[in-house]
């Protein structure tokens, strides 16, 4: 750079030349994290050790909340309203609010001009994933909805079997979540939600569907384009899923859907929140068969198969945490899968910067990876391998899955963008 600007200093017609390398190299995000929950304390360490972000602010309304996590994170610029926030100089966003919201504070990031970074998941409407679509679309940002399916090791060994051609044209996939309500859920909505909680903790298992479509869309890139849905009516009695109470007027905890795919293949996807599963588990699993090869997931257990040979490879999609005390992470109601992800031999961890070492890596050894994609494709480093129209493809497919479950399985048609 000091050689650049001694020759910008004799020949003027370099200055233009150096001065795109100084913005192309200073370019640094000031990132606004809205929602101060258990959940985002899971990332804000890890904004904050990117080398491409250069403040780390945030937004919550609740003033204890506020201020006991400004305190833990050294953040210096805290603001009680979104009205107040967008009147700062931040540029992005990283929405970590109830899941319902998130879609309404994403269209008003990106009318402030603000790139997006949201939890999953993206919508709960058609209508607000439509929406959605148009306005990122259009806008010139960033818009990244963290799907950590997308990183997890199982997904990734198979989506470079499928680049490879190993699997052959997709034949069925089956992508799940089974994650009962008292393994987190009841007690994060209780934390949360208020005296009403339940209202809210009745959330229609495939309105959350996107770890489970995704783990399988995301290897094939291809598009749900039907689907029938059959729910099955809560018996816990426990008051959550009742729809008298239920803000969706919700009655089911289990969903199971069946999906075309425009590849011609077959998905099946299970959303289960009563389900007698170990919390130690894993709680979303996937398995791919294709017309040449096969890989398939179970608890404690990978394979990988063609039609002339068979391999164990466990230990490949087997996470490993580079924390030294991971338990110092943890809320008493967290799954130990949020906060010691580590990585896996899969994961190929070159891009990831250097200041990422040592730090936690949640959920299957997601974090490190959406954080940094998200981070250089706001500043223009490189594209990131999801965007508003991945998000909507892994989103869309359970919307009308409830929508078909709630019309007794009738075969619904997704919309495609």
């Amino acid at each position: 750079m000091l050689i650049l600007q001694r020759l910008a200093d004799i020949n003027p017609a370099l200055c233009f030349l150096l001065n795109l390398i100084k913005e192309f190299e200073l370019k640094k995000l000031r990132v606004g994290v809205i929602g101060g929950g258990q959940f985002s304390s899971s990332f804000i360490h890890l904004f904050q050790a990117h080398p491409f972000v250069e403040e780390v602010g945030l937004v919550e309304p609740n003033p204890e909340r506020r201020e006991r996590v400004a305190k833990e994170f050294s953040i210096s610029q805290t603001f009680e309203s979104l009205s107040d926030f967008w009147k700062s100089d931040f540029d992005a966003v990283a929405i970590f609010t109830p899941r319902w919201t998130h879609a309404q504070i994403a269209l008003e990031a990106i009318a402030n001009g603000r790139h997006v970074y949201t939890a999953v998941p993206m919508g709960i409407t058609q209508e607000e994933v439509t929406q959605l679509v148009a306005a990122a679309g259009n806008s010139g940002l960033t818009y990244f909805m963290a799907e950590t399916s997308y990183y997890y090791p199982a997904v990734v060994f198979s989506r470079n079997k499928f680049i490879d051609g190993q699997i052959g044209k997709f034949v069925y996939g089956e992508g799940e979540y089974l994650h009962d309500m008292s393994h987190g859920f009841s007690e994060a909505y209780a934390a949360n939600g208020g005296d009403d909680w339940k209202s809210t903790a009745s959330f229609p298992p495939m309105l959350y569907s996107t770890h489970s479509v995704s783990a399988i869309l995301s290897i094939t890139g291809a598009h749900a384009t039907s689907v029938t849905c059959i729910g099955l009516p809560d018996t816990a009695n426990d008051g959550i899923f009742d729809s008298k109470v239920s803000m969706w007027q919700n009655n089911q905890s289990n969903q199971v859907a069946l999906f075309e795919t425009s590849d011609g293949g077959v998905l099946r996807i299970a959303e289960l929140r009563r389900v007698g599963t170990s919390p130690l588990e894993p709680t979303v699993r996937m398995s791919i068969f294709g017309t040449e090869g096969s890989f398939e997931q179970q608890v404690g257990y990978a394979s990988w198969a063609t039609k002339h040979d068979f391999e164990i490879v466990t230990e490949q999609v087997s996470t490993f945490s580079d924390v030294e005390n991971p338990n110092s992470l943890k809320a008493d109601y967290i799954s130990p899968n949020l906060w010691d992800g580590g990585f896996a031999k899969v994961h190929d961890r070159s891009a990831l910067p250097k200041e990422f070492i040592g730090l936690s890596n949640g959920h299957g050894g997601s974090h490190q990876f959406m954080v940094d994609d998200f981070v250089m494709d706001a500043v223009g480093q490189r594209k990131a391998p999801m965007n508003v129209y991945d998000a909507a493809r892994f989103t869309m497919p359970g919307i009308l899955a409830h929508e078909s479950a709630q019309a007794a399985g009738k075969k619904l048609a997704i919309p495609q963008f």
